[in-house]
C-alpha cells in the first residue's frame, strides 16, 4: 500500500460553499485506490447556536410570517457539519460521495466501486479529490483525508484510519 494523499484542514463558518482541490499523482497503476476521510464534529447540539440559524432560515425559506413554537423548536435539536467529496481522473469525472457519515471510506477498482462512483482502473497519472464544504454549523470542523494505491492482496482492513 502507497500513500498517494494526506490532507489535514480546519474548516470555520466562512468556509461553507467552498470546492477544495487536492491534486495527487498516481505514479503507476493500482488494483484499487482508497479514499479515507474523516471530520469532527458532526453534530451541534447547543441551543444558543441552533436557535439563531433556524429562526434566519425560517425568515429566509418559509412563508412570510411564519413564527416557530417552543414545540416546533424542540424538535431542532441538532445541526449538522457537512463536508462531501468527489473523485477525478485527468479530466473524467470518477464519482461522488455526497453522505453524512463523518468517517468514510470509498473504493475504486476496474471491476467495483463504491456507491456514487464509477469503476474504473486505476491508472498512473493526475488525479483530484475535491471537497465540498456544505455546512459548518459554528467553530471549527477538524477534517483529515488520504488517498492509498492498493495492490494484490490488500484488503479494506489494512487501509489505516485518518
Amino acid at each position: 500500500m502507497d500513500v498517494l494523499l494526506e490532507y489535514h484542514a480546519v474548516f470555520r463558518p466562512e468556509d461553507w460553499r467552498q470546492n477544495i482541490l487536492l491534486p495527487f499523482q498516481v505514479p503507476k497503476g493500482y488494483d484499487r485506490l482508497a479514499v479515507r476521510l474523516h471530520y469532527s464534529p458532526k453534530e451541534v447540539r447547543d441551543p444558543a447556536i441552533i436557535r439563531p440559524q433556524i429562526e434566519e432560515c425560517v425568515r429566509k425559506y418559509w412563508p412570510k410570517g411564519t413564527q416557530l413554537s417552543e414545540t416546533d423548536m424542540e424538535e431542532f435539536n441538532c445541526l449538522y457539519n457537512f463536508v462531501t467529496l468527489s473523485l477525478d481522473c485527468g479530466v473524467e469525472y470518477v464519482g461522488c460521495a455526497h453522505r453524512h457519515p463523518p468517517e468514510q471510506t470509498i473504493i475504486v477498482s476496474a471491476q467495483e466501486a463504491s456507491p456514487g462512483f464509477a469503476p474504473r482502473a486505476v491508472t498512473a497519472g493526475e488525479w483530484r479529490v475535491v471537497l465540498h464544504v456544505q455546512a459548518v454549523v459554528d467553530g471549527e470542523v477538524d477534517f483529515r483525508a488520504a488517498v492509498f494505491g492498493l495492490e494484490g492482496g490488500e484488503g479494506d482492513d489494512c487501509i489505516p484510519a485518518v
